[in-house]
């Protein structure tokens, strides 16, 4: 269907549907098909049912995301609430469309309640709730509209990016989906801006004869194996996993710039904002108020005291550098499609990049990674997008991804 058919549900779906479907379920499909056809993101809204529980309705454009069914039941399960009914809906215009039936599982009734605690007995699991091996250990008691508003503000990182390494942590509680997510992307900026090259190569650099052919390939060699032999993608991940306490205290700092700082200064004020505005805190919100977040010089204190090498150290650092140097992102946006990071490019190296690129973003999607770099507030250019064949390909590629743009952007410069 095109042009207004392509909204008209009664064209657009199956007869089954039409035959089951109540008036009312119609003309919601039909609102939300209408519109995920006017943008490119997720649409996702919430009703509360006459006999208890919320209906969780979220359309997207087909093909636009993978793996974001099942990166869902593992959010409403660590928030407590279980499933009574799923269904998911094709629609031939291209929409699908998630209905979700939602409820508070019974442990988490029992807390919502007043009981301040729950006994063996009372949190034994109902049915299809979160099993106590996949509960988050700290989250507090909450109530359902809480709930599914939690879910409908965090739905859209995992829209983003519904599977990472980290996700097991996700599942069994230990880090939230923020956290989750903000350490994948600062996994994949480690990836692109660990491996650099020292001063030591930049006094190689002084003390070789740059005209000489031969020195000339001995510091092409030394620098590629420097790039692809220091850090690789599997020892960072360890790294970052092995250290999940750390990973919680770089969140807060990264949280406190582009999240907390945006509301009152103080804890109680803040609590005081959300009670306001009906806003419930998340976990990784509640663990801001429980305790301030650390500075970067407290949290350079707390890297060298509990790392044990070189290696760690230098990794966790250079997660740091991901949040001191990030200037803008959509981060906490409830509506996108993939995150994007405005960078402050001061921390390349001048050996390396010797011009100082004037914009600098980096933006992690589902399936995909990249970078936008300009030389001037306008500059000319265009988009070139790099497919691998298989995980070898993309391995190196993506190990040249920002210096093949860098220097392409540098010649429109």
């Amino acid at each position: 269907p095109e042009g207004a058919a392509a909204s008209d549900i009664a064209q657009v779906s199956d007869r089954t549907f039409l035959a089951k479907a109540t008036p009312h379920v119609l003309d919601l499909y039909s609102a939300v098909i209408t519109k995920v056809l006017s943008r490119t993101g997720p649409v996702i809204v919430s009703d509360e049912l006459p006999a208890g529980g919320y209906r969780l309705v979220i359309g997207y454009r087909q093909r636009s995301t993978q793996g974001f069914f099942s990166a869902l039941s593992d959010l409403y399960h660590y928030y407590n609430l279980f499933t009574s009914r799923k269904y998911v809906e094709q629609f031939s215009n291209g929409v699908t469309i998630i209905s979700l039936y939602l409820d508070l599982a019974k442990h988490a009734k029992h807390l919502a309640a007043g009981s301040g605690s729950a006994s063996e007995s009372d949190s034994s699991p109902a049915s299809e709730c979160a099993s106590p091996q996949t509960r988050p250990a700290a989250l507090p008691s909450a109530s359902i509209e809480a709930s599914v508003g939690q879910i409908i503000k965090e739905a859209s990182l995992l829209f983003c990016i519904p599977n990472t390494p980290f996700q097991t942590l996700f599942k069994t509680g230990e880090l939230s989906v923020q956290e989750a997510v903000y350490a994948y992307a600062a996994w994949i900026f480690a990836q692109h801006f660990l491996n650099r090259l020292g001063s030591e190569y930049a006094t190689l650099v002084e003390i070789l004869d740059p005209t000489d052919a031969t020195d000339v390939v001995v510091l092409a060699k030394l620098k590629k194996r420097l790039r692809q032999e220091t850090f690789t993608r599997e020892l960072i991940l360890d790294i970052l996993l092995r250290h999940r306490e750390l990973v919680k205290d770089l969140y807060a700092h990264f949280a406190d710039v582009h999240y907390v700082s945006a509301e009152p200064a103080s804890n109680a004020a803040r609590l005081a904002g959300r009670a306001v505005s009906g806003l419930t805190a998340s976990l990784s919100m509640v663990r801001l108020q429980d305790k301030a977040p650390l500075g970067t010089e407290e949290l350079l204190l707390k890297i060298a005291r509990d790392t044990t090498n070189d290696h760690d150290a230098m990794v966790l650092r250079a997660v740091l550098d991901f949040n001191t140097h990030v200037l803008k992102t959509n981060f906490y946006q409830p509506t996108k499609v993939a995150l994007s990071f405005r960078m402050d490019p001061g921390f390349l190296p001048a050996i390396e990049y010797p011009v100082k690129p004037y914009g600098l973003f980096l933006v992690i999607g589902n399936e995909f990674r990249g970078f936008h770099v300009r030389f001037q507030d306008v500059a000319r250019g265009g988009i070139r997008i790099v497919r691998s064949r298989n995980a070898e390909a993309f391995s190196i590629n993506q190990r040249t991804l920002f210096d093949e743009n860098y220097s392409l952007a540098s010649t429109q410069h």
